[in-house]
């Protein structure tokens, strides 16, 4: 290997010793609590974009699935 190409020992032990720094940061969250953020957030997305589709829809079936799917996703936002 040439000269200058390869990461030198103390470059990779200060690339871990960051790393390791960084998951040991105050204000990490929980793993439960990433992942609750993480489905409540999805779950606002999905109905944000029901909420826009609804004065777009012509038919009554698509309409009462949109809205039963609205209904269900906002009683799961509530249990969370």
């Amino acid at each position: 290997m040439a000269r200058g190409w390869g990461r030198s020992e103390e470059d990779l032990k200060a690339d871990k010793e960051q790393a390791r720094e960084a998951r040991q940061r105050p204000g990490r969250r929980p793993p439960a609590e990433t992942k609750k953020l993480t489905e409540r957030r999805a779950l606002e997305l999905s109905l944000a974009r029901i909420r826009e589709q609804l004065p777009k829809v012509r038919g009554a079936d698509r309409r009462r699935a949109l809205e039963a799917a609205r209904d269900e996703l906002e009683n799961r936002l509530k249990k969370l």
